[in-house]
């Protein structure tokens, strides 16, 4: 660490010591209490984890309401089907956010292409300077690989209307291709219209298989217009699993499980350090308790999110 790294966190852990100060002694003022701590703990302690130590914890929201199990919207239409009606396949947000009009949907698969969140988001999970990722589909080497998802039936009087909103949604690299579609349970198949960011458009980021790590910080610490990055993982984990029982993604459910283990980290590191700021508060020095902020500043600044 440099010279100027050090001087500079030296610098900020005294001024957040001097804060410290000023807000106990505040409190201290406004209590009742006989020891001169104030009477409500567990509001200073809030107060002083959201002051000094959130911003080790940016990416962390125990608010987020990311277990939804929810396919979303449904639009369904009153128009009776033709043969001149259009199918839609859906094998990310599409599953559980269909934002148009159809008249049916089955659930099914597509062979020879594997889900993969290999595409940047810029305008959904991301920003242009913050890049969060969705999945895309990869031609596979096994022509027998499967990629579960929902397939839509588009009433041929909306097909246009429907084509231009997937087109603006899928702005981002997304281009149409023709598959065919298998439902699940049944083997009935037909022509279905999918959208594939392929990898050689302006968001591919591409990914090592046997390293997810990068990709799920990156989906941890992102999120865009539609909301957090995670969220975007976790639903589309969890319409898998109530969709297509005992069928395994392991790209998704692996991804899933980086993501969720490194919010159990973060939750973990939190209540530590709430409890150690109970611990300070137990002082009645105020001397006292501003050293121990100081150990306590010194052990953060280690933190790297």
């Amino acid at each position: 660490m440099s010279k100027e790294i050090n001087n500079g966190i030296a610098q900020s852990i005294c001024d957040n010591l001097t804060k410290v100060r000023d807000i106990i002694l505040q409190n201290n003022c406004n209590s009742n209490s006989p020891n001169g701590l104030p009477t409500d703990t567990e509001s200073l302690v809030e107060e002083l984890y959201s002051e000094f130590f959130q911003k080790f914890f940016i990416h962390y929201d125990d608010n987020i309401f990311c277990n939804r199990r929810s396919c979303g919207t449904v639009y369904p239409s009153s128009i009776p089907p033709t043969d001149e009606d259009l199918w839609i396949f859906g094998y990310g947000s599409l599953v559980w956010k269909a934002d148009f009009s159809f008249i049916d949907k089955k659930q099914g698969y597509i062979e020879g292409y594997q889900r993969r969140f290999f595409q940047h988001s810029i305008d959904h999970r991301g920003t242009p300077d913050r890049p969060g990722r969705v999945v895309t589909l990869v031609p596979s080497n096994n022509q027998q690989d499967r990629v579960y998802g929902v397939a839509y039936r588009i009433a041929k009087q909306e097909k246009n209307e429907v084509l231009a909103h997937l087109d603006f949604r899928e702005k981002n690299g997304y281009q149409r291709k023709t598959l065919k579609f298998i439902e699940f349970g049944t083997g009935y198949t037909n022509d279905i219209i999918i959208y594939i960011a392929t990898n050689d458009n302006d968001s591919f980021a591409g990914g090592n298989e046997d390293d997810l790590q990068p990709i799920a910080d990156q989906i941890y610490t992102t999120a865009g217009p539609s909301g957090p990055n995670r969220e975007y993982l976790y639903y589309l984990a969890n319409a898998m699993r109530d969709l297509f029982p005992g069928v395994v993604d392991d790209h998704l459910f692996k991804l899933e499980e980086i993501v969720k283990e490194r919010e159990r980290k973060d939750e973990m590191l939190i209540g530590m350090i709430k409890s150690k700021i109970r611990t300070i508060l137990m002082h009645d020095n105020i001397d006292v308790i501003v050293e121990k902020f100081h150990e306590l500043f010194l052990s953060c600044s280690t933190i790297n999110n």
